[in-house]
């Protein structure tokens, strides 16, 4: 399913919208009669794509889109509106958004209209999104190609190095102690030691280089924590 929110003051309007897209099939539509509340569901919905009405009382649609645009700078955002003056479209692109559909249009020109813009950017709906893959800020981490997607290029890990890392991330902020780690990588094998742990981690370090907001922290001592800023 891809995650809608759409943003429409006129509540016939955004019944038929929502009603409509959501009979399609493909998408789940959170409908917000207001820019105010649209922000407030923003980031718990975590929608894949935006569609806002640009005539609206208190926010227009534009100082949304802005306000859109300080929280995230890559979600796909579509304007319906009535009005095509050359000085508001301009002012549209200059904030970010990604196209506009003019009012009236049916839900089926809606759903052309997201379904081109989905396969230019790229984005998936969630339902298939990858679940081996898993994102440590620009880089990404495929569990099942066990290897790292790196702005400098695809970097193939070992067994033991794509086990540790996912336990490091699926713990993560918390401290995972070196015993834990003898265990479930090593096995508790007698010929695990903290050295050959520690050339691990210093291996998984520098193929995560290119992005320093991914930290692999040593607590002396204890073990080690992954944070991601």
């Amino acid at each position: 399913m891809i995650k809608l929110l759409l943003v429409e003051d006129d509540n016939v309007l955004g019944f038929i919208i929502k009603d409509g897209m959501e009979l399609i099939g493909e998408y789940e539509v959170m409908w917000a009669n207001n820019p105010t509340e649209a922000l407030k569901v923003f980031d718990t919905f975590k929608p894949d794509v935006i569609v806002s009405d640009v005539e609206m009382p208190e926010m227009n649609g534009l100082d949304f889109a802005r306000k859109i645009r300080e929280k995230d700078s890559a979600i796909p955002i579509v304007l319906e509106t009535c009005v095509t003056s050359s000085k508001i479209i301009l002012e549209a692109y200059s904030i970010g958004i990604d196209n506009y559909i003019k009012k009236p249009f049916l839900p089926e020109e809606l759903h052309a209209y997201l379904q081109g813009l989905i396969k230019r950017i790229g984005i998936k709906a969630a339902a298939e999104k990858d679940e081996n893959v898993i994102p440590l800020g620009k880089i990404e981490f495929n569990i099942k190609q066990q290897g790292l997607h790196t702005p400098d290029g695809f970097i193939h890990l070992s067994m033991r190095e794509s086990s540790l890392l996912e336990l490091l991330y699926k713990n993560q902020d918390q401290i995972v102690k070196k015993e834990t780690i003898a265990d479930l990588i090593w096995g508790g094998e007698k010929f695990f030691t903290a050295q050959r742990l520690d050339a691990f981690i210093y291996s998984l370090r520098k193929y995560l280089a290119s992005d320093t907001h991914v930290q692999i922290k040593t607590m002396r001592g204890i073990g080690y924590m992954m944070t991601i800023e």
